[in-house]
């Protein structure tokens, strides 16, 4: 019954989190055939921004929260509080700097969402969380299709951040009746810096990329490339969901041996029917995008070390042992930044999708060498 239990819980969250993916994947793949290719890669230059930015303001405070509000800790008021005024102070640098008031607003947006989910996942509320997904992936289509007709990209944009405050009404909820103790974070100092440090390689992996293909390569290549990580990314709602779930459920020191492989053999058969189906859904569908094809294969075996790494962070964070999380995070990060350029120049954006599963395989071997003593399966 308990096992049972499990697989629900993590279905639904599996399968929340996959339909909102799929549901902004397929908005995202619509954008692509609205809007001109250039046009396409400065949105996702503009995305990245808000993504590396809201990043920086959140420090480490969502894994702090996820990792410690399950051990009865009140960490939440305080780490809200922190998170205003960061926040703020990051979407004023970039609104000096690029001069784009939609930007800026998303840069908040997701900065709170981000935060608040984190409280409802450490409640182990899986069917809030799947909700507000799916809230957001909503809202966010609908408002940006009707925002874009008034304002370009920036309506897109502004879409995006609509979709990020229904959330709001759960800090009712996660503050109700508890003390902002600032005292209790103070004590965390190490292990914040060293989640912060870990998110500011992984964003920097995840969409930092983008800021130097744009720079180097220009807007038409960064939409091809963001077209096929667009595709990871759907896929990428498997280890998330797993991530999700498996974090609190370590930190209680509950174990998930089924859940683990059962996952892990998921993201292999994902793997192949992509690589399999991704020819034939792009020239049907989005023949512009062809040099996309062999990118797209490439990136859907990455899913494979990705989901490996899940579960090797899961059970790392679980035990705070976020020293290896973080250097892992930064090898990886150090390894796809030093051959993107090179094999990037060499192979266009299939080589920038090998630099990709470079990255992430290694990170996946170094895990498995320096975490030896824990077990991947336990």
């Amino acid at each position: 019954m308990v096992f049972t239990k499990k697989i629900k819980d993590v279905l639904f969250l599996g399968t929340s989190n996959f339909t909102s993916s799929i549901a902004l994947g397929v908005f995202l793949l619509f954008l692509a055939s609205l809007l001109e290719k250039t046009q396409y890669g400065e949105l996702a230059y503009f995305m990245s921004i808000a993504n590396v930015a809201a990043t920086i303001s959140l420090f480490g405070l969502r894994t702090m929260i996820v990792v410690y509000e399950p051990k009865n800790e009140n960490v939440f008021p305080a780490s809200f509080v922190l998170l205003l005024i960061s926040s703020g102070i990051s979407a004023l640098i970039v609104y000096i700097i690029f001069q784009n008031t939609a930007l800026s607003l998303l840069v908040l947006g997701m900065s709170l969402f981000n935060l608040i989910m984190s409280g409802i996942n450490s409640k182990q509320r899986y069917s809030d969380h799947a909700k507000h997904r799916l809230l957001r992936a909503a809202t966010t289509i609908v408002f940006s299709l009707i925002l874009y007709n008034f304002f370009g990209i920036n309506g897109i944009l502004l879409g995006y951040f609509v979709g990020t405050l229904f959330i709001l009404k759960e800090l009712q909820t996660l503050m109700k009746n508890k003390k902002i103790e600032f005292s209790i974070i103070r004590s965390k100092i190490r292990f914040i810096l060293h989640m912060w440090l870990r998110r500011i390689a992984e964003i920097s992996f995840q969409w930092g990329d983008r800021l130097l293909i744009g720079a180097l390569f220009g807007f038409s290549i960064l939409g091809g490339y963001h077209f096929a990580v667009q595709y990871l990314f759907l896929l990428e709602s498997l280890p998330r969901s797993l991530a999700v779930y498996l974090i609190p459920q370590e930190a209680e020191g509950k174990k998930n041996k089924k859940i683990k492989i059962l996952f892990l053999g998921a993201a292999i058969l994902l793997a192949v029917i992509s690589i399999v189906i991704v020819p034939y859904g792009i020239n049907a569908f989005l023949p512009e995008y062809y040099e996309s094809i062999l990118p797209m294969q490439i990136l859907s075996i990455a899913i494979i070390p990705i989901t490996i790494s899940s579960i090797q962070t899961s059970e790392f964070l679980g035990k705070e042992n976020s020293k290896i999380v973080l250097i892992g995070s930064i090898l990886q990060s150090g390894v796809y930044f030093s051959i993107i350029i090179v094999l990037g120049q060499s192979f266009g954006i299939s080589g920038m999708a090998i630099a990709f599963l470079t990255a992430v395989i290694a990170r996946t071997v170094f895990n498995f060498i320096t975490g030896s003593r824990f077990n991947l399966l336990t």
